[in-house]
């Protein structure tokens, strides 16, 4: 019988350890209204971490909604999230002409109760309440949101006042915290986000405010003293925090700035474009960047990922990528960021001048199938639109100068948008068609032609061969594209 106890104990044992283990990976969130009303609650979990979108290569925070309930079917919701480490979180309220936004911090194993009253507020209850409170009092989602409660006046030059007010509420952020953690356990990554986005907006707000009296409230081009000025804002404020601070929005945001400062005064633009930075300059961030964060393993994985990303997408050449990505994968070696950048370099490396296009298949305004390689018999201007009508208005006055000897072909890669929407905005004209890809011919559009916001253009010869596949938008007459279509004509 002593035996028999072994195997018992055992399994009772491991359904005791899964069930703790689970609950350390979860947080429990309930959300409760006083009354049924037409007023809808999301809950949106804010993760920072790299992961492919439609667009820009990699983006450094998915917002996932993880919840939504509508207070007019019911007056309460529950929901599990699965979670292995804190996270901040979006709070978004809307209905009755009421629309509020509210920052929460929930860490594994959180129980928490988030109750509406009838005038929009919100009240906490539960197992780590009190850091939702404070944030409540003392924290809004951005600090533009604060422009208007400090008397900002956009149409008014001098704002000066609205930075002291910032200040003060540095000094008050900081006062209340102190006072908090008397009554309240101290976690390291709640810590981190209060101080991080206390020290940070501050100085955003002030760089703000400078700008808008430098430009004098006007569409201006800043000289370069100008920008040295608001530069040296960061450069003097900005204070390296614990890796948890990349909880904060405003920090990310700050850090990125601070690193790539020096690098671009020392390798400057020789000329004006709209998205790149120098490939001299992005090699001297990547390195700054990795000397700098070395005691900061999370801040340099994050900074070296974005830079490397930049290389890989914004900038149309892939020598810099691929030297960034060879140093990557030694640092990095797990990483699945160094894959996805490998399959992109390999993507471009296709795309060059003189190359076939791949082939790809779409649907036109009829619902009919339509090859890519079909298009053949005149020059085409690929134009991948990231929403309805992009680019359309912009590129009339192109569409009219080669009427007849260009095929201006609009490809909508707009995800989540049904064929049957789209039908209603596309409409073709005698030198101009519209394509419609659906969200699994998007991916094959990212894989073969590797679109990209910053590059929406792409110009092909009457064989159907590239003539260049990475041309920028350009305001406000596109003379890139304009050239390369003199090419391909």
């Amino acid at each position: 019988m002593k035996n028999l106890n072994i195997p018992i104990l055992t399994l009772f044992s491991w359904v005791a350890f899964s069930c703790i283990s689970y609950a350390q990976n979860t947080a429990n969130i309930t959300l409760t209204a006083s009354k049924q009303a037409p007023v809808t609650v999301t809950l949106v979990l804010e993760d920072v971490h790299f992961h492919p979108n439609l667009g820009t290569g990699l983006a450094d925070t998915k917002l996932d909604a993880v919840a939504s309930v509508n207070f007019s079917d019911k007056t309460t919701e529950k929901t599990v999230i699965q979670l292995n480490e804190p996270k901040m979180m979006r709070l978004q309220y809307g209905g009755n002409g009421v629309n509020k936004t509210w920052m929460l911090f929930i860490q594994p194993g959180d129980d928490l109760s988030i109750n509406f009253g009838d005038n929009a507020d919100v009240t906490f209850t539960g197992k780590n309440a009190n850091y939702q409170t404070f944030l409540k009092n003392y924290f809004l989602e951005n600090q533009y949101q604060y422009l208007p409660v400090f008397g900002y006046k956009p149409s008014q030059i001098d704002n000066k006042s609205v930075v002291q007010q910032s200040d003060s509420l540095k000094k008050v952020r900081l006062d209340a915290y102190d006072k908090f953690k008397t009554a309240n356990p101290a976690s390291p990554a709640f810590e981190a986000y209060v101080l991080a986005t206390t020290a940070t907006e501050p100085s955003l707000t002030r760089r703000l405010i400078q700008e808008k009296i430098m430009r004098r409230n006007r569409v201006v081009k800043l000289d370069a003293a100008q920008r040295k000025e608001l530069e040296d804002f960061t450069l003097s404020d900005f204070k390296i925090q614990p890796d948890d601070a990349l909880l904060s929005q405003a920090y990310r945001d700050e850090l990125r700035n601070w690193a790539l400062i020096p690098s671009t005064r020392k390798f400057p633009l020789e000329s004006e474009t709209r998205y790149e930075i120098s490939p001299n300059a992005l090699k001297d961030v990547y390195a700054f960047s990795k000397e700098k964060l070395a005691a900061y393993p999370k801040q340099k994985e994050y900074l070296l990922t974005y830079w490397l990303n930049y290389a890989a997408t914004a900038i149309p050449g892939i020598e810099t990528a691929k030297a960034l990505l060879e140093d990557y994968k030694t640092t990095f070696p797990q990483s699945p960021n160094a894959e996805y950048i490998s399959k992109l370099i390999q993507t471009k490396e296709s795309l060059q001048p003189g190359a076939t296009i791949p082939d790809v298949t779409l649907l036109n305004t009829d619902s009919a199938a339509v090859a890519v390689s079909s298009l053949q018999g005149k020059p085409v201007c690929m134009v991948f639109s990231f929403s309805i009508g992009q680019h359309e208005p912009g590129l009339k006055v192109l569409e009219d100068k080669y009427a007849d000897k260009v095929t201006f072909v609009y490809v909508s890669v707009a995800s989540g948008i049904p064929l049957g929407t789209w039908k209603q905005y596309a409409k073709d004209r005698p030198n101009a068609r519209h394509l419609w890809a659906s969200d699994e011919n998007i991916d094959v559009l990212k894989e073969k032609y590797a679109i990209d916001i910053r590059y929406p253009f792409l110009v092909l010869d009457s064989t159907g061969k590239i003539v260049n596949r990475w041309i920028p938008q350009e305001f406000p007459d596109n003379k890139t594209l304009a050239a390369e279509l003199e090419k391909a004509k």
